[in-house]
């Protein structure tokens, strides 16, 4: 059978797809927000009781979810911190600040993770230098001076003797 020319096969197929498309529902989008409000709690719980490993797998998966959250990427931050992955973190709590522009906590740990690579930066100059060579004495007086801004304690009674300040945990946003 032919519709002036053409067969009719093409488009009762045609047809039949549409239906089909039209009669398929769609499944509602996973809320990927109560997802992360749930991870966001157990990370939590996770960094509290040290378990920093597990808080930092959480909290990306939390950034992953709601990745406009500067409060999410600061927390991330701290786990990567407290796990030594400073280049991380510095990731973390600078994409805080780009989300919070003036976000005092991320841009005081931001400095403090700085600190630890300018650190961790001259000792591993000092000790590729040459013994009597003056970049090695140079380095290491730098490095005993970073090693007494943990000295300072400050009003936030932190400092521990010779480590560079603590970074600002989450119970201690203002």
């Amino acid at each position: 059978m032919t519709l002036r020319g053409f067969s009719r096969l093409p488009l009762i197929v045609t047809m039949a797809v549409l239906a089909g498309c039209a009669g398929h529902r769609t499944l509602p989008a996973p809320d990927r927000g109560a997802d992360a409000a749930r991870d966001g709690q157990a990370a939590n719980q996770a960094y509290t009781s040290g378990d920093i490993p597990h808080a930092a797998a959480l909290y990306e998966s939390v950034v992953a979810a709601t990745p406009d959250d500067p409060n999410a990427w600061f927390r991330l931050g701290n786990a990567r911190f407290r796990l030594q992955k400073l280049d991380d973190a510095g990731q973390a709590y600078e994409r805080a600040i780009k989300l919070r522009p003036g976000y005092a906590q991320a841009l005081y740990n931001l400095g403090v993770v700085r600190l630890k690579q300018a650190q961790a930066a001259l000792v591993a100059s000092a000790q590729a230098s040459d013994p009597g060579d003056g970049l090695r004495s140079d380095s290491s007086r730098i490095v005993q001076r970073l090693a007494r801004v943990g000295d300072d304690v400050g009003a936030r009674n932190k400092g521990n003797g010779g480590a560079p300040p603590f970074i600002v945990e989450p119970a201690d946003e203002r």
